[in-house]
């Protein structure tokens, strides 16, 4: 895919992860027409901070109980094909309608966080969407 090359090209010799989150959700939001929010959360112990992001203004601060959250305490991708029926969902912009969210999990197996993309479509996300998504959080992982 386009946007993983281009990732893989730009990510060459940075080896911080904040400027590595911050090139990867630049490439997407400007190569995929649906991502009309993607940034990074990291996990702290009682709440999600937000770590860099493209888009409209996200929430500082969100809880476990959203779709973030939910991703992060179950350690696996979830995809929302409409956020307005997902329990306890964290309305940050009213023009969300589909989310997926991917864990970022390090090789000792310790939760940094999350990646979060928003459509403001409905039923956006699909495996395809899940696969590629999970693939570059390993790729942001690997030393620069």
């Amino acid at each position: 895919e386009k946007s993983t090359k281009e990732i893989k090209e730009k990510l060459k010799g940075v080896k911080d992860i904040i400027p590595r989150m911050a090139t990867m959700v630049a490439v997407l939001k400007n190569n995929i027409p649906y991502y009309f929010w993607c940034g990074f959360y990291f996990a702290e112990d009682d709440k999600l901070v937000i770590g860099p992001y493209q888009g409209t203004t996200a929430c500082a601060n969100i809880g476990y109980e959203g779709v973030c959250g939910t991703s992060v305490k179950k350690e696996h991708t979830i995809i929302v094909p409409d956020v307005h029926k997902f329990p306890g969902h964290i309305v940050c912009d009213p023009v969300s309608k589909s989310e997926i969210a991917v864990p970022l999990i390090d090789k000792e197996e310790r939760i940094i966080g999350c990646l979060d993309v928003d459509s403001a479509e409905f039923n956006s996300f699909d495996h395809i969407d899940k696969e590629h998504l999970e693939k570059l959080m390993l790729l942001l992982l690997e030393e620069g």
